[in-house]
């Protein structure tokens, strides 16, 4: 019982910490606690659907990257995984988000996409944590959690870009679903190189994107037209 609590903390509690984090900087309307606690269980819902799909290439992955053929886990990485992870979040969030009147300001689709992105990491964390141990589970915590977080925080910022800016342009929306597919697959492609320059790299990006974001939600908030 002591162990399982551990692992729901080492895995989910992260999440829930950065979902804290990140929900207060919408200092002049802050989304409805309801909505974002529904779009974070919704993360944490749509791994089964993904893993479910994603086990029909796995033997072929998993023997792709121990005999280091980098070109079919090149193709797993972008036309599997990325593809169906970055697909399943970028629809369910504009299908939630995309008409809904809760979306009113611009930084509200990117705290929309960092919750699903964080809800979807944190169910992840538990199973990898479940099988490799806590080590596995503070590496995720930071690295892949933040991940997460970035590739669909990046859809959600399109998805209030056109919305609020362009709603003549759904090719924003698009575009958002393709920066969450590209960097999910450039990432997962570095790791499963499986060579420390490669994961650095991996990691840069993941902190290149968050960085970026953050400065995208930081002007959004100053530029809020409930400030």
């Amino acid at each position: 019982m002591l162990n399982t609590l551990l692992l729901l903390l080492a895995s989910i509690g992260p999440g829930l910490l950065w979902l804290w984090y990140f929900y207060r900087m919408d200092r002049f309307e802050p989304e409805p606690p309801k909505l974002v606690f529904k779009l974070f269980f919704a993360g944490i819902l749509l791994v089964i659907p993904a893993g479910l799909l994603e086990q029909f290439w796995k033997p072929q992955l998993i023997s792709s990257i121990n005999d280091g053929a980098w070109q079919e886990f090149l193709v797993m990485a972008f036309f599997v995984v990325a593809l169906i992870e970055e697909g399943l979040k970028t629809w369910f969030l504009w299908w939630i988000i995309g008409r809904s009147r809760e979306l009113n300001e611009p930084v509200d689709g990117s705290i929309y996409g960092i919750t699903l992105g964080l809800g979807f990491a944190s169910l992840e964390n538990l199973l990898w944590a479940s099988m490799y141990g806590y080590g596995v589970a503070l590496l995720r915590a930071v690295v892949t959690t933040l991940a997460h977080a970035s590739f669909t925080g990046w859809a959600g910022y399109y998805i209030s870009r056109y919305k609020l800016e362009s709603p003549q342009r759904k090719a924003w929306v698009f575009g958002g679903f393709l920066l969450a597919w590209a960097s999910h697959g450039l990432y997962d492609f570095l790791l499963f190189l499986q060579n420390t320059v490669a994961s650095v790299i991996a990691f840069a990006l993941v902190g290149f994107l968050m960085f970026r974001l953050y400065q995208e939600i930081q002007q959004q908030v100053e530029h809020s037209p409930f400030r």
